[in-house]
């Protein structure tokens, strides 16, 4: 799966493709269709950060490892890992990513990497700088809309599963890898 954008003068996201190799016609055609009515919300007005909230932790088959992307290493879903990386990409929504950007900029890179990644920091910068005045005005309303926020909103942000605990019980496991650990007593399903 390839996922492009199109953006506006200012950096802005304005819309999405989405590029499904090995899977099947339906599921590409339906792929497709999702890319064009998520171009349209952003097109009319529809902030990207509603989409992010909306689609992220999605959960579904094809899910699992994720290869050539720097922030996302592993998905829930197709419909997950989109927007974990327009989130990571034109939000600044590192809280999203799997590598922590500084780690991303600290790898060893092949000269032809260097620039690529010169030319996406450089991108970046100037998508958080056109971004400051929006992010001031949600600020407000996230202070706001924080008081209402319901316990599952807030599991999600910390990336709970929603599974329970094998050991304890309790509804506090994440993904470790391709398996899951408890954040509460520490217990794996299998990994270490």
């Amino acid at each position: 799966m390839y996922l492009r954008t199109g953006e506006y003068d200012n950096g802005q996201l304005g819309e999405i493709f989405i590029d499904m190799h090995r899977e099947g016609a339906a599921f590409r055609s339906l792929m497709n269709c999702f890319a064009i009515s998520i171009s349209l919300g952003l097109q009319h007005g529809v902030p990207l950060e509603e989409f992010v909230d909306a689609f992220v932790f999605t959960k579904f088959e094809p899910s699992g490892m994720v290869n050539g992307s720097p922030h996302v290493k592993m998905t829930t879903s197709v419909i997950d890992y989109i927007f974990r990386e327009l989130a990571v990409t034109y939000l600044g929504r590192d809280d999203l990513a799997h590598v922590a950007p500084e780690d991303i900029l600290l790898r060893k890179l092949r000269p032809s990497e260097e620039q690529e990644l010169a030319d996406e920091v450089e991108k970046q910068s100037k998508v958080k700088k056109a971004q400051t005045i929006t992010q001031e005005a949600a600020v407000v309303q996230k202070e706001e809309k924080s008081d209402s926020e319901s316990d599952y909103d807030r599991a999600k942000q910390l990336g709970y599963t929603g599974d329970s605990c094998p050991e304890c019980g309790s509804m506090t496991m994440i993904r470790n890898g391709t398996c899951q650990k408890c954040m509460t007593c520490g217990s794996t399903t299998g990994c270490s």
